[in-house]
């Protein structure tokens, strides 16, 4: 009797353990197939009427156009552990033509890399936050035709 009660009970572990995965999977999918659908994303900042332009192909590249500044790179997303904690998105930057960005800056930000914590508002919004938390969300993203 105890036999069998162990083995449901690890079936129905294993189940809501594999639920658990798929519901992380989907987000992840969720998150990135919504960045992959506009051939474009605009990063609004405030201060500034300079949209920086981005790009995310399925193939993992992304492409951003600043002002006078063309990056090319890689992007993965990642996960976090905690459920509490927000996804990041880690930009791998590959090429730089060295251009005036929005900022006004022209830094050489080949071979450097960023991360980005990710909270989606909508499909129309998704934040780049400093934080995992996304308490400190300055910036985001919006569909641009």
């Amino acid at each position: 009797m105890h036999t069998k009660w162990l083995a449901l009970g690890l079936i129905f572990g294993l189940n809501t353990a594999t639920q658990a995965e798929i519901a992380l999977n989907e987000s992840a999918d969720s998150v990135v197939s919504v960045l992959q659908q506009s051939k474009y994303w605009g990063l609004i900042q405030p201060g500034t009427a300079c949209v920086e332009q981005y790009q995310f192909l399925p193939s993992g590249d992304v492409i951003i156009d600043s002002n006078k500044e063309h990056v090319t790179g890689r992007y993965q997303y990642i996960e976090s552990a905690q459920g509490f904690n927000l996804p990041a998105l880690v930009i791998s930057f590959e090429t730089d033509n060295l251009g005036v960005d929005c900022g006004g800056n022209a830094v050489n930000q080949t071979g450097t890399s960023s991360t980005s914590f990710i909270k989606k508002e909508s499909n129309q919004k998704i934040y780049f936050c400093n934080d995992n938390l996304g308490k400190n969300c300055p910036v985001y993203l919006r569909p641009e035709s």
